[in-house]
């Protein structure tokens, strides 16, 4: 459990930087292989990889004669594939151990560290879903020393290999890079000892998994800050424009890939400069959860209303306990929820996983609506589970937190501290979020400590939604996603 859970840290951590850090022109990192620091050894096989999630085959008619080298004499010679004793030209591919598909499409890149000698050229190969295989025409030349070389698999043009043979066809016009199975190198060449051969230190491969199985649903719901008002501008593209074709949205009554999607208001574009759209903390969220797992399609379903108390969303709805927090005139809220949620969830084959709550400062304005904030709590998660089909659903409950308050409430004395002039609830809703767990049944408070804001205002900037969706995906993935 240990392994996993540190497993998971380090994919959030990757989640996060590479939000802040990746670019449409940059895909995540798919897999890297150096292969082992062992003994040489012919030919290359399994033991030789040091990827644990990467399969390795050498293609070609004679003995597998490619060699796992390594000069031991030489301080800077690394751990490499040489072709020098291969009898027929040859190949080698790598494809994910659990055989999984890889979207090559787009501004997906191989990159590698490799130096030939003689008239040899290493060039890309590729196997397709289907079973068939192209090589690059692009090529790495001959090279006196080791030499690092990068390209888009899209941006070169492709001819069909005979994989047993190991010699190239006609061109392969306009090739499906969308699902490959395995990525490999050739020069084409049988060796010829050192004076021609090709040698490969290490292989990078970026691009995307193939997600596979049922679309992963989490249902996000709250108020202002879940609504969300991050600016889209200020996101890196691959989250701007939805480049990721793991994530996906359910809008306008269709799964759509996601990205912020909502246009501000007026006091948004002129007082914040939110000029493009807004986005909540389903940005951060889905992306922290698709890095945890890389194979899978996770899918939002966001239904949120600024400035509304937890009683416009009551399963129970009356006019007469919306009237308590402002909220009569909005209707049962609850209903465009629910009928939002099993809308997407009957569209594809789905799983729902969770659902994310980020709502209270409402019910702080009112007495009345914070001391029933808890009751009111437990029947909103317990009405979601029966309406949705699952009852154990994991729930999440957003409480926020300043500097001088503790993550755990129990035994504090709320005394202590001084709150915000007109939210004589103020404590009562944050013991009730932080307390969620004693009440609902597989359920989590999620602490969300100072997150960044717009000057003058209450609301998450960009940073502060990013922050805020990361910690939502932190808390489950340790509460609830052990077995994963």
């Amino acid at each position: 459990m240990l392994v996993a859970m540190n497993r998971w840290i380090c994919s959030l951590w990757i989640a996060c930087s590479w939000l802040q850090a990746a670019d449409v022109g940059q895909p995540p990192l798919l897999f890297r292989e150096g292969w082992t620091a062992t003994p040489p050894a012919i030919p290359l096989s399994q033991r030789d990889v040091a990827n644990p999630d990467l399969k390795v085959v050498v293609h070609g008619q004679g003995p597998p004669l490619v060699k796992k080298s390594f000069h031991d004499a030489r301080e800077w010679d690394p751990h490499y594939v040489w072709s020098g004793l291969a009898s027929d030209p040859w190949a080698v591919s790598l494809s994910l151990s659990d055989g999984g598909l890889m979207d090559l499409a787009g501004t997906a890149t191989v990159r590698w560290r490799s130096r030939q000698s003689g008239f040899r050229e290493l060039r890309a190969v590729l196997e397709l879903e289907g079973g068939r295989w192209l090589v690059s025409e692009q090529a790495d030349p001959a090279s006196d020393q080791w030499r690092v070389s990068e390209f888009a698999f899209s941006s070169t043009r492709w001819r069909q290999l005979d994989i047993r043979t190991v010699s190239e066809g006609p061109w392969e016009h306009t090739p499906d890079l969308t699902r490959v199975r395995s990525v490999g190198f050739t020069d084409l060449a049988p060796g010829a000892r050192s004076r021609a051969c090709s040698r490969l230190d290490w292989i990078e491969v970026y691009g995307q998994r193939v997600p596979s199985g049922p679309l992963q649903v989490f249902v996000l719901s709250g108020q202002s800050n879940m609504v969300g008002w991050g600016n889209s501008l200020e996101l890196q593209s691959v989250a701007r424009f939805g480049h990721d074709n793991r994530l996906w949205m359910f809008e306008d009554g269709a799964w759509r890939p996601l990205k912020p999607h909502k246009s501000p208001s007026s006091a948004q574009r002129t007082r914040w400069g939110i000029n493009e759209f807004t986005f909540g903390p389903e940005i951060g969220f889905a992306h922290a959860i698709a890095a945890a797992w890389p194979g899978k399609r996770i899918g939002i379903v966001k239904q949120a209303v600024g400035g509304t108390g937890i009683m416009a969303w009551a399963p129970e709805w009356n006019e007469a306990d919306a009237r308590i927090t402002g909220d009569a005139a909005k209707g049962p809220l609850y209903e465009q929820l629910v009928g939002k949620a099993l809308a997407a969830l009957r569209s594809e084959p789905t799983e729902l996983r969770g659902f994310l709550w980020l709502q209270g400062g409402k019910d702080m304005r009112d007495i009345r609506a914070a001391s029933r904030y808890a009751d009111n709590l437990a029947e909103l998660a317990g009405a979601l589970r029966r309406d949705l089909g699952v009852a154990d659903l994991p729930v999440l409950v957003g409480t926020y937190r300043r500097d001088d308050i503790p993550d755990s409430l129990e035994g504090v004395d709320p005394a202590a501290f001084e709150f915000e002039e007109g939210r004589p609830g103020a404590w009562q809703v944050l013991v009730a979020q932080s307390e969620a767990p004693k009440t609902i049944p597989s359920s989590a408070s999620v602490v969300l400590r100072d997150l960044p804001r717009h000057p003058g205002n209450i609301h998450a900037n960009t940073e502060g939604m990013l922050l805020a969706g990361r910690s939502y995906a932190r808390v489950f993935l340790e509460r609830f996603a052990i077995s994963e």
